[in-house]
C-alpha cells in the first residue's frame, strides 16, 4: 500500500506543478491546489521543486533564494521558502507589461549575497559571518492561484509567489552598518509606510530561511543572493507608472509598468 501511496503522491504533485504552470502561462489564476495536495508542507515543497526543475530543463539557471512570512497572512510558517531563477531578473527600469502578470504586488526587499554555505540551525554569528554583501531589490510578487482563496500550502507550491526582481547594488557589510529604511514609490510619491530594518532582524530572518530551505529540499549555497522579506509586505500595484525601492533616501531599483511603446511605421516595416 506505500507503494500506491507514494504513486498517488507523486500524480498529485504533477498535477497541481501543471496547474501552476498553465496559470502562469496564460496569466489567469488557477484554483487552489490543496484538492490535490492537501495541507502537506513537504508536498508543497515537492511542487516547488518540480516547476523549478522543468523552468532548469527549459534553461533557466538559479540563481537565488526568496523568502517569505505566512505567519500574518495566510497562518503559515514564519519563513517560506521560494527559489529563483534568471528569468525572474528584471534590468533597472525596464518596461513590464501588467499581461504578462497574474496578480501582482509590490515590495521593497532586502538581499545578501552568501560567500558560504548556511545550514540549517546555524548560529547567528555563523549567519552573519557567512553575508559577503548586502544590497536591496524591487520585487514584483505575482501569485498564480486565486489570492483570497490561497492557503500557505498553495503560496509555498506556487514558489512562494516569486515574480521578478530588480537588483540593486551591493555594499559589503561594513560599508552598510544599518539600520535600513526603506518604501515603494509610484512616479516619485509613497505608496506605503517605510519600513525599517538593521542587522539583528536581517540575521534572524537568514536563520530562519537557512533551516526551511534545508528542512525542505537544500541548504542555502555560497554565491546565491537571497531575497528577504525584512521591509515587510508586498502591496497591489496602483497602475501604471514608475515603481521605485528606495532605501534610505535613495532610489535603488526600479521597474516601468504600462503597455509597450506602439511601432512607428518605418519600425515596423
Amino acid at each position: 500500500m506505500d507503494g500506491v501511496s507514494d504513486v498517488a503522491g507523486d500524480l498529485a504533485v504533477q498535477h497541481a506543478a501543471e496547474r501552476l504552470r498553465h496559470a502562469d502561462s496564460v496569466h489567469r489564476p488557477c484554483e487552489p491546489v490543496g484538492d490535490l495536495i492537501g495541507d502537506d508542507l513537504a508536498a508543497a515543497y515537492a511542487v516547488q521543486r518540480l516547476v523549478t526543475e522543468l523552468q532548469v530543463i527549459s534553461g533557466a539557471h538559479v540563481w537565488g533564494r526568496k523568502m517569505l512570512d505566512l505567519t500574518d497572512s495566510h497562518g503559515g510558517p514564519a519563513a517560506a521558502a521560494g527559489t529563483l531563477v534568471d528569468t525572474m531578473v528584471v534590468r533597472h527600469d525596464e518596461l513590464v507589461t501588467g499581461r504578462d502578470l497574474v496578480q501582482p504586488r509590490i515590495a521593497a526587499r532586502l538581499t545578501v549575497r552568501l560567500a558560504r554555505e548556511v545550514g540549517a540551525g546555524a548560529a547567528a554569528r555563523a549567519v552573519r559571518e557567512a553575508i559577503g554583501a548586502v544590497g536591496a531589490a524591487l520585487e514584483i510578487a505575482d501569485l498564480r492561484v486565486i489570492a483570497d482563496r490561497a492557503t500557505a500550502v498553495d503560496v509555498i507550491a506556487d514558489n512562494a509567489g516569486a515574480g521578478l526582481v530588480v537588483l540593486g547594488p551591493e555594499r559589503s557589510p561594513r560599508e552598510a552598518p544599518g539600520p535600513w529604511l526603506a518604501q515603494v514609490l509610484l512616479d516619485g510619491q509613497p505608496l506605503a509606510s517605510s519600513v525599517e530594518t538593521g542587522w539583528d532582524r536581517t540575521v534572524e530572518r537568514l536563520a530562519a530561511l537557512a533551516t526551511a530551505a534545508e528542512q525542505h529540499g537544500r541548504p542555502l549555497r555560497a554565491g546565491e543572493i537571497v531575497v528577504l522579506d525584512a521591509f515587510g509586505t508586498a502591496t497591489p500595484l496602483a497602475g501604471d507608472g514608475r515603481y521605485a525601492a528606495e532605501v534610505d533616501g535613495q532610489v535603488v531599483a526600479s521597474v516601468r509598468l504600462g503597455a509597450p511603446r506602439p511601432a512607428k511605421p518605418e519600425e515596423a516595416s
